[in-house]
């Protein structure tokens, strides 16, 4: 093909790779002005194995660099179905891109451990508390690395060779999390990290890496995967925990009774109390209309 259109193609990545990142094959061929076949046979050409492999490095590489201040004034759309199409992608993405055998290696590193640390700063902080929460429900004993009641460091220097920390990052990577994580591997710690890519400054200290697509589009990052990913973990970490995992959710669901800590309908009877229909609302054969 003419170098001509693939200089195109790819100059236009790199003066706009908010767009980049999003666009479809065919979206690209018309901001550039040529066919869809034409950007695909671009992409190919300048050594990636497809569009998507394309779209993944201008993530990786192009995108991280964008302040928030640039992605925002990039962004154009309808923000509902950009937000929900590039959520069904990346979690696609990701479901498609962790080995078995690495997942069910994070899985049991954290269902084994004497100590499971969870760090995840800004946003990665919400993956970080859905990752933690759920591994104390099974007993283990989680903590959160937050800077909270202390500064980061002094609770990292808590870190030891039997624990676990479990890192969550992606670009633009906090430099807590990546000094963090190295100063966790120096002293023995055994880190699995949830991050972009293998590229990625964290993998370098990881003893496992997990992927996670976050892909960009707006000025605010996607944690949908991560989360799911989290979420898949405490499945995997439940089921190698067996009965002591599920003794330690019955404890809990005790306590929670106990202290009234969810809210139960007036007239209710706790968890799982039958609902009764609204006068003159049922549902087939008279039955209560939720079921």
């Amino acid at each position: 093909m003419p170098s001509r259109s693939r200089d195109r193609v790819l100059a236009y990545a790199r003066r706009h790779p908010q767009e980049a990142s999003y666009l479809t094959a065919r979206e690209l061929g018309e901001r550039c002005g040529v066919s869809e076949s034409t950007v695909i046979r671009a992409v190919q050409a300048a050594g990636f194995s497809g569009y998507p492999d394309f779209q993944r490095y201008v993530r990786r590489t192009l995108l991280p660099r964008a302040t928030t201040v640039e992605r925002f004034a990039a962004s154009s759309g309808d923000p509902l179905d950009r937000a929900f199409a590039r959520d069904i992608e990346n979690l696609r993405d990701t479901w498609r891109g962790i080995p078995p055998s690495v997942f069910w290696r994070a899985a049991r590193l954290l269902a084994h451990a004497e100590r499971v640390w969870v760090l995840g700063l800004r946003m990665s902080h919400a993956t970080a508390v859905v990752l933690e929460l759920g591994l104390s429900f099974l007993g283990i004993n989680a903590r959160l690395l937050a800077p909270r009641t202390g500064d980061v460091w002094d609770q990292i220097a808590r870190l030891e060779p039997d624990d676990v920390l479990t890192v969550v990052s992606f670009p633009r990577y906090t430099r807590i999390a990546v000094e963090g994580t190295g100063l966790a591997r120096q002293r023995g710690v055994t880190v699995v990290a949830i991050t972009d890519s293998h590229e990625s400054p964290l993998a370098r200290h990881a003893d496992v890496v997990l992927t996670a697509a976050y892909g960009i589009d707006g000025y605010v990052e996607s944690f949908t995967a991560s989360i799911s990913l989290a979420q898949a973990l405490l499945l995997a970490v439940g089921q190698l925990r067996g009965e002591a995992g599920l003794k330690a959710l019955q404890a809990r669901e005790e306590l929670w009774a106990l202290q009234n800590v969810y809210w139960i309908p007036a007239g209710g009877n706790g968890p799982g109390a039958e609902e009764t229909a609204p006068p003159g609302e049922t549902g087939t054969g008279g039955t209560p209309w939720n079921r």
